[in-house]
């Protein structure tokens, strides 16, 4: 009785400003088409606006589209139900489209991803565990030992503008001074005699360069030394990230550099200067170990296969690039001027001893003119029994000559390039001495006359006399023989 009655109720009216789920779907519906019109019609009018004035027009792309939510959450009515639906939307001209191919393509990010974000470069190869080994054994011959402070400390950081040395490199006072005056020597190189930009209005002459100018010499120059390590055919430039590559391992001990490298390598001369250029920060950075990086590039970009091979040792065997007290062998002094680690300094390759027998292995040296030379002296050497520096080294292409003398590095450089094709001007000529240090308060400017010099003393008396001259004069003779130098007023080094 009472099951019949309640079947026989007629259905309750819906509420007033209610609609069904279908009616509610067939609306969002007519409002996505709405809202779609609106889109496209807004793009045609704006591209007759820039038609008729000439301009190109870049469609928009839409970023943000309309707030789905369940049906159920909807409001009653469609005007409530539109207004909280629709979201915030956002437009954006076009992007040109990126292919990435793996392999070829490196990502860079800009300057402000660089501050703030943790690895900082996409792309490359994490070093892995061999070629760390590799590396330590070359560079230190054991994997145990690592690079002092003062080495992680290095930089390729430039001098103040405004000062005495606004092209110089601001060097430590340790060995990696040479690495770093090596790089200096092919900036200048770059700086004075490679010049593809100009300004005349900022710049007096090649050693008062601006921002500008010596921020494109220094990446030159870097991209040079490393392709010329590469046979010109390749090189690899690395990076140091944030974490490790791999992890612990019986065979190696971590330095906290090796191990975070990692290796971008190049096959276009452009592709290398550009990924330097993008990345020059980081070889500047205060703690960022960019000399080592630089030197960490060098090997990577001649192999460790084919520096073994310069120096003509086997896997075995001990030889490093850097000796116990971390300056650079005679190896890594030639892999960063000529691009080859050969052990020697003398032209071309020897056959034979002083006494005139037959060397077992023959004593491998410089084969051709270097874009930067070296001068060496050491007065704790025999007179007779010298250090022997071949004329590829003596007579570079450019007249940049990085120096050695007693343990110190500097660099000698002239700004005119008639000087090592000319025999005429080394009758009398300046030279520039640069350190890189600090303590060097103002240039150094020195006069080389070659006409009237002083005679070499042959005797012993004469060779004690020889001992009050000043020990970069000893260096400049053994280009020049007995030739007469003044300092200008400025204080002798050494």
């Amino acid at each position: 009785m009472d099951f019949a009655m309640e079947e026989a109720q007629p259905p309750r009216p819906e509420r007033e400003g209610t609609v069904s789920l279908n009616e509610r779907e067939q609306l969002l519906r007519l409002l996505n088409l709405i809202e779609k019109d609106k889109f496209n019609l807004g793009d045609v009018k704006k591209r007759r606006q820039l038609e008729n004035s000439g301009e190109a027009f870049l469609p928009r792309r839409r970023l943000a589209d309309v707030d789905r939510r369940h049906p159920a959450s909807l409001p009653a009515s469609p005007l409530g139900m539109a207004s909280k639906q629709r979201g915030k939307t956002i437009y954006m001209d076009q992007w040109p489209e990126l292919q990435v191919k793996p392999g070829e393509n490196t990502l860079m990010p800009t300057q402000h991803q660089l501050r703030s974000a943790g690895h900082r470069t996409i792309g490359g190869t994490p070093i892995a565990l061999e070629t760390a080994i590799e590396l330590r054994k070359i560079v230190y011959g054991s994997v145990i030992h690592s690079f002092s402070r003062e080495w992680r400390k290095s930089t390729l950081a430039f001098q103040d503008i405004d000062g005495p040395y606004p092209f110089g490199i601001q060097t430590q006072l340790c060995n990696s001074r040479g690495l770093a005056l090596c790089v200096q020597g092919y900036m200048l190189k770059r700086l004075c005699f490679d010049r593809e930009y100009t300004s005349s209005l900022f710049s007096v002459s090649s050693l008062r360069p601006n921002s500008f100018e010596r921020r494109k010499a220094l990446i030159d120059g870097v991209c040079e030394m490393l392709w010329q390590a590469g046979e010109k055919r390749r090189c690899c430039v690395v990076l140091l990230e944030d974490d490790a590559s791999f992890g612990p391992d019986y065979r190696y001990r971590f330095d906290n550099i090796t191990e975070r490298l990692h290796l971008f390598e190049f096959k276009k001369f452009e592709d290398v200067q550009f990924f330097v250029k993008r990345n020059l920060e980081r070889f500047q950075a205060e703690n960022g170990c960019g000399l080592i990086q630089i030197l960490y590039s060098l090997v990577l970009s001649r192999t460790v296969q084919k520096i073994r091979e310069d120096m003509g040792i086997g896997e075995d065997s001990k030889a490093k690039l850097l000796t116990d007290v971390e300056d650079l062998t005679i190896s890594l002094l030639n892999l960063t001027i000529t691009g080859r680690a050969v052990s020697h300094l003398h032209n071309g390759d020897l056959l034979y001893d002083l006494k005139g027998s037959l060397l077992p292995v023959p004593s491998k040296g410089v084969k051709e003119r270097a874009n930067v030379g070296f001068l060496f002296w050491d007065k704790g050497e025999d007179p007779d029994r010298r250090t022997e520096v071949g004329s590829m080294l003596k007579t570079p292409k450019t007249p940049i000559w990085l120096t050695k003398v007693n343990h110190m590095y500097g660099l000698l450089f002239s700004t005119n390039l008639d000087l090592i094709s000319d025999w005429r001007i080394e009758n009398r000529f300046p030279l520039s001495y640069y350190t890189g240090l600090v303590t060097q308060a103002q240039t150094a400017c020195l006069n080389i006359e070659t006409r009237i010099g002083r005679p070499r003393p042959k005797t012993s008396l004469g060779r004690r006399a020889e001992e009050k001259i000043p020990p970069l004069e000893n260096c400049i003779m053994t280009k020049w023989y007995g030739a007469n130098i003044t300092w200008n007023g400025t204080q002798p080094f050494f």
